[in-house]
């Protein structure tokens, strides 16, 4: 990162005691930090600033601005009462939408429909002839990826407001779309540590290396660096040992290993004898003296060769990553003076920038002298030229691998990192007729802003270059140690939390995009492994996120239904379960809370909260005003003997004929025989046969119902 060196990520020093042949480094020993709260992770997409919602009339917006209290008024049901939510993108994690309408006790028929190109709907919910009250959860099977959803309105019941409250898009963490692996280039630097996902120290979980246990923990993919001759970064004397040396017999283990368990391995081409990064892109030494063309020759051959000793061995890359961070260049040579963050022997060696290199000249992008902009020219045809031989061998040595490019975005220069990538990609077409497969980014709130940045640049990525696979290549949070400015604490549950909040931002990329997330080195920068003693190391609670963070399920979450005033609710027994596995809606059964009797003994709303396997579920219950519900009322009182005589027959004949014409349809006719029934509670020659109390009683239940009606 500009800037900044792996000085500042405290591995430097590490790594000085490892090239000079010293013992290998422990962490200082740390408890056991604690529990990390871990469920099935998902995003409600209308909250992204790239939705747009439309409307054949009124306020689309108002459907999709996360408050429940306005709503998207289509006036009456008609030919425009329709919405759409333009999502921005498709997305094949978006498996519930959830509808919510003005009215809780209103009942609405409408309509749900997907496209993935708003030219081709896909029905995913049809309400015509079973309308439904106050909103409903739809689960989504069996469809292409969702870009646009469109709510029709067909009919609502009297009295309810023909609009939406809110529609909720929810992405889910599906495996099949989303890796998440980890740079575990230190496994081989620290033999004499035992990994383990278990709180003991007698049986490892796995072989107790860690990329095996890293494996266990869910992840999928292993990034492995590669050095070309490994040195002191302070002396500049070679290392002489292969393990955790990180040169490429090293790097060629390693890759071995994790292959054989399944994993999908990275190389990463770092072009230099120790660490590359923005602040430092050193030419290896034996590099250091040659021509500018012979150095584009020897970047040919040695990736041509650490790539195809990879393939004899029977490893296939998924990826070859053709330099480390390179958003300043690589390579650097007599372009201009140095950083200042080289390594000590660089630095007190000026023939390592003798000859031409690949060191991009930014402080000249954009300027109106003709020789600052024939120098920034210059320098991105060197650059270009440079990346074009590690693609080209890459792509000789092992033709079914993808490859990588990887940079960094600064906290306020995604223009520079959006000029990066369009200066490479039409150099690499236009002058070489090449391109690469995987535009990769490093992500650290330290460095590189809040999580909205991570969020805003893979977006404007996605959007201008829609032809790229796209990876988060390096990020992590730490689990201890002190205050954290990052958003997070740093602890085991900020450290959950920022790891899912990175996949989250990576899953709701537009066009499922970015394909891969890579925690930076777990073993030590930010360690997701805590010493537990005589050596043995133990894996964060945080780490269960790589399983626990996917859904396997996806459940219906909310019930909307009426009950009558005094009548408590009828909870469904089950709820619809999503089994991805299986493609298959299931059902669950619900443990609801018990619901008090004063909750629906009065007109209005409530919730009642209950629990599932998969989790916590809501019933959103209105309580209405109903014939039946006055009758109850009224059948109390005569049989309080609180109303007599006559009145009785008059009041339940008045009811009976009430329900009848309300059942068959003909509002406006019981509401006649309710006037009537309250014709007769206030006659005076009825007096005498109710007591006062009742009469005012059953007078504000009559006018509750014939303002429900009228």
């Amino acid at each position: 990162m500009k800037n900044h060196s792996f000085a500042m990520k405290v591995t430097v020093l590490l790594m000085a005691v490892l090239l000079v042949g010293a013992s290998f480094f422990s962490m200082p020993t740390a408890a056991y930090y604690g529990h990390a709260d871990i469920s099935p992770a998902y995003t409600n997409l209308t909250t992204k600033s790239w939705v747009t919602a439309d409307a054949g009339t009124g306020d689309a917006s108002l459907a999709v601005d996360q408050n429940y209290s306005t709503y998207w008024d289509a006036d009456s049901v008609s030919e425009d009462s329709w919405l759409v939510v333009d999502l921005g993108g498709t997305y094949p994690g978006m498996k519930k939408v959830e509808v919510v309408f003005p009215t809780l006790s209103g009942e609405y028929n409408y309509k749900l429909e997907a496209s993935s190109d708003g030219e081709e709907w896909f029905t995913i919910s049809d309400r015509s002839n079973e309308a439904v009250s106050g909103g409903e959860d739809v689960l989504i099977q069996d469809i292409p990826d969702v870009r646009y959803l469109k709510a029709t309105l067909l009919d609502v019941s009297d009295g309810a407001v023909a609009g939406i409250a809110e529609i909720r898009a929810n992405n889910y963490f599906l495996k099949e779309n989303l890796t998440i692996g980890a740079d575990l280039s230190w496994d081989t630097a620290f033999s004499d540590r035992t990994y383990t996902t278990h709180d003991n120290t007698d049986v490892p979980s796995s072989d107790g290396r860690m990329i095996g246990t890293m494996q266990e923990t869910g992840m999928t993919s292993a990034r492995f660096r590669v050095w070309n001759e490994p040195r002191s970064e302070n002396t500049g004397n070679p290392v002489t040992h292969v393990d955790g040396s990180m040169n490429p017999e090293d790097t060629l283990n390693k890759s071995i290993y994790a292959n054989d368990l399944g994993m999908m391995v990275g190389v990463d081409f770092h072009y230099s004898d120790s660490w590359a990064d923005p602040s430092k892109q050193i030419k290896p030494k034996s590099w250091k003296d040659l021509s500018f063309d012979e150095l584009v020759e020897a970047v040919y051959d040695f990736t041509y060769e650490v790539t195809a000793d990879h393939v004899a061995a029977g490893v296939t890359p998924y990826y070859i990553q053709v330099g480390n961070e390179i958003i300043d260049g690589t390579l650097w040579g007599n372009e201009k003076n140095p950083t200042g963050n080289e390594p000590r022997y660089a630095r007190e060696d000026p023939s390592y920038t003798a000859q031409p290199g690949g060191e991009l000249l930014w402080e000249y992008w954009g300027s109106e002298d003709p020789e600052e902009q024939e120098a920034y020219d210059a320098a991105w045809d060197r650059f270009t030229r440079i990346i074009d031989a590690g693609l080209r061998a890459s792509q000789d040595a092992s033709p079914e691998s993808k490859t990588k490019i990887h940079v960094i975005v600064g906290s306020t220069s995604l223009a520079k990192t959006q000029e990066f990538w369009r200066q490479l990609t039409t150099r690499l077409k236009e002058d070489y007729h090449n391109g690469f497969d995987i535009m990769s980014i490093s992500y650290y709130p330290e460095w590189h802003g809040p999580m909205e940045n991570l969020s805003r640049n893979l977006h404007a990525f996605a959007t201008e270059f829609p032809e790229y696979e796209l990876a988060v290549s390096e990020t992590s949070h730490r689990a201890s140690g002190g205050p954290s400015d990052s958003g997070y604490p740093n602890t085991i549950q900020g450290q959950a939390d920022f790891l899912i909040d990175v996949m989250r931002a990576a899953n709701d990329t537009i066009n499922n995009s970015v394909s891969t997330v890579l925690v930076w080195e777990p073993a030590i920068w930010q360690s997701m492994f805590t010493h537990i003693g005589n050596d043995w190391y133990q894996a964060n609670d945080s780490t269960r996120i790589f399983h626990a963070a996917f859904s396997d399920y996806i459940p219906k979450t909310n019930e909307y239904l009426v009950t009558d005033l005094y009548t408590s609710p009828a909870l469904a027994e089950t709820m619809d379960v999503l089994n991805l596995e299986t493609n298959t809606i299931d059902s669950i059964t619900v443990d609801w809370d018990t619901v008090p009797e004063e909750a629906y003994s009065t007109i209005g709303s409530f919730t009642v909260n209950g629990t599932t396997e998969h989790g916590e579920v809501t019933a959103h219950v209105a309580v209405v005003m109903s014939a039946d519900a006055l009758e109850h009322v009224t059948n109390e009182k005569i049989d309080a003997g609180e109303v007599s005589g006559p009145l009785v027959a008059q009041l339940t004949n008045s009811l009976k004929q009430v329900k009848h014409h309300y059942e068959r349809g003909s509002t406006e006719q019981a509401v006649k025989f309710l006037e009537n029934y309250l014709f007769h509670l206030e006659r005076k020659a009825n007096e005498r046969n109710i007591t006062e109390e009742s009469k005012a009683d059953l007078s504000y239940h009559v006018n509750l119902l014939l303002d429900a009606w009228k």
